[in-house]
């Protein structure tokens, strides 16, 4: 036998099983590990390591062939018997300097692979960095070491291994909640991400004396843009590993296997100047694979006011049509519970539905004259408002269906569409009258004087994530930014759609606007410099395409075929969102994206 390397936790040796005559590796226990309770627990912990390890069976993950003790006693060394992996060691290339970013993305890919079939397995690997990865001569990345993984599922680590005090992973690689001890899948991708950053830099995101010193950085300073640190890093690069290094694990933007398809995208970019404008990856936590019942798309299709629900994991309708309407639905908003959905219609009234079964939640809402042209629900979900050609805006209570005050009034002409700030205190409206007011929620009364400005119709409205600006769409072929502090506009109209600006919305973490048109394109703006970036994302041949946000989670848009077939993409990089759904209607003629459903059974 010959000894292949030492760790904290064990010797790995080169062996050969003789019944099967084929190379393996031997890890056993480290005789640094101690004897004793302080022994037992090493060794329950290396038997832990070989059961979690045993239960993963991917080409990117270390295969182990068999388990077992050697000696009696006190004096049982456990053993775990492995695939033997030639190759090199990431820490051992990472000491000849960087590596080229095709490289690390085809790397990083692989390395998003092996840790999705993990984190579907329910189990956290812990400890990414350079000496737990290797390189075989075929350019196939191992992860090795799952001697700190865990679990996902709590019942599953009642056995309590890891002692009060300790630290489970490498400090300079661990993420902010898992220096906290509450490690989860998005730590394995932070850790990934200061990886990531190690290989194109040929340096970690942070430098500090002891471990001390690395937990406090990733807990509390911001890193460099790699770009900052080596020339010639494109872009995308610094979007995605700021993304992965972002202290609010609900801030990295994807699952393993989205961060995958991510570097692939990069692996395969045609040259590093395109890679700003074809991947730009700052749209965080936006899964490109949605779980089935995560996310639902409710529709709406011609004259009969009628609405279907699906759920975009599998492109299919999860119930029957919904019906009641007598006409045209135009504008449907789900709750921020996912529970509700409400729908605005030609036939004056706003019904509210049950998503869970498809049926009515109460009785229509009435007390408009005319069309409904639009509805939102409050952050909390205790105020419905709702928009109307009668120019006038109503409160509602949804649990009771019964109106909150009397309706806003102060517009001149068809108010079009109506949104919340994100703390519920403000209301926006805007209007056929080329204005935009801001309202009380709690007293119904005006804040501030009307914004002017648009030379059209206002037709939508959507406040940043942190409620200071409010975007707004206009027929006049502009979008517009607003203090919502001040009500003076922020910034020149962004003008470059060459036609009407329907709608608006803003990227979770407030960093990008997109806006549709009737021209047929999404664009993208980055609100900080007030400029375009990306390519525009084009419609299908005699189709649509619009933006849409859920209440939570991502921004995204939706096309629309000529044969009714919807679709969902990232605007940011291009990549679709679920599968996509069959309507077989001539043209929807609204979409509404729900939040993020959590623990729910669907009827």
């Amino acid at each position: 036998m010959r000894q292949l390397g030492e760790g904290g936790m064990g010797q790995v040796w080169e062996a050969r099983d003789e019944t099967l005559e084929r190379p393996v590796a031997v890890k056993v226990i480290s005789l640094l590990a101690g004897g004793g309770s302080r022994g037992d627990e090493a060794r329950a912990r290396f038997l832990r390591e070989a059961r979690i390890t045993a239960r993963l069976q991917h080409p990117n993950i270390v295969t182990v062939h068999d388990l077992g003790e050697t000696g009696t006693g006190d004096s049982r060394v456990p053993f775990l018997v492995m695939e033997l992996v030639r190759g090199e060691g990431l820490d051992a290339m990472l000491r000849r300097g960087a590596v080229t970013p095709p490289d690390a993305a085809r790397w990083g890919a692989q390395i998003c692979d092996a840790l999705a079939d993990a984190h579907d397995t329910g189990i956290l690997h812990r400890d990414i960095k350079p000496s737990n990865l290797m390189i075989t001569p075929s350019g196939i990345v191992k992860v090795l070491d799952f001697g700190v993984a865990r679990a996902a599922d709590p019942y599953a680590t009642a056995d309590r291994l890891t002692r009060t005090g300790s630290i489970m992973g490498t400090p300079p690689y661990m993420a902010p909640e898992q220096a906290r001890g509450f490690p989860e899948a998005r730590s394995d991708l932070y850790a990934l991400g200061c990886l990531l950053f190690e290989l194109i830099t040929g340096r970690l995101p942070f430098h500090a004396p002891d471990t001390v010193g690395y937990l406090s950085a990733h807990l509390t300073q911001e890193p460099p843009a790699p770009s900052s640190i080596s020339a010639g890093i494109p872009a995308a690069w610094d979007d995605l590993v700021l993304t992965l290094l972002r202290k609010d694990p609900d801030r990295r933007c994807w699952n393993a296997a989205g961060l995958a398809q991510a570097l692939r995208r990069l692996d395969h970019a045609p040259a590093p100047a395109q890679h700003a404008s074809t991947l730009l990856l700052t749209n965080p936590d936006i899964p490109v694979g949605p779980e089935p019942g995560e996310y639902l798309l409710a529709t709406s299709a011609g004259g009969n006011g009628t609405l279907r629900l699906w759920d975009i994991a599998t492109g299919r309708p999860v119930s029957q049509p919904l019906t009641g309407h007598t006409g045209t639905v135009f504008r449907m908003a789900f709750s921020p519970d996912g529970r509700l959905l409400a729908s605005g219609s030609m036939d004056a009234t706003v019904r509210l539905w049950d998503t869970a079964t498809g049926e009515p939640a109460g009785e229509p809402l009435t007390g408009h004259t005319n069309i409904v042209e639009d509805v939102a629900f409050s952050p909390d979900g205790r105020l419905l408002a709702s928009a109307s050609v009668d120019t006038t805006v109503q409160l509602w209570d949804p649990v009771t269906g019964r109106p909150v005050g009397e309706p806003l009034t102060g517009h001149t002409n068809t108010v079009v569409g109506v949104a919340f700030s994100p703390d519920g205190r403000l209301l926006a409206s805007g209007g056929m009258d080329a204005t935009v007011r801001l309202w009380d929620s709690a007293t119904g009364r005006p804040v501030g004087e009307p914004l002017t400005g648009h030379g059209g119709h206002v037709l939508r409205l959507a406040f940043s994530p942190d409620g200071r600006l409010l975007a707004t769409s206009s027929r006049d072929w502009t979008a517009r930014l607003w203090d919502t502090a001040t009500g003076r506009p922020v910034g020149k109209p962004l003008s470059g759609h060459t036609n009407t600006v329907w709608d608006v919305a803003f990227s979770p973490d407030g960093s990008l606007l997109a806006t549709n048109s009737e021209d047929g394109t999404v664009l993208l703006w980055d609100i900080a410099a007030g400029r375009l970036v990306g390519q525009p994302l084009n419609a299908p041949a005699n189709g649509d395409v619009s933006a849409i946000r859920s209440l939570d989670g991502p921004l995204l848009a939706f096309s629309i075929g000529e044969d009714g077939t919807v679709r969902l993409w990232d605007p940011a990089t291009g990549l679709p969102f679920g599968q996509p759904l069959t309507t077989r209607a001539s043209r929807p003629l609204g979409v509404a994206l729900s939040p993020r459903i959590r623990d729910r059974t669907w009827s």
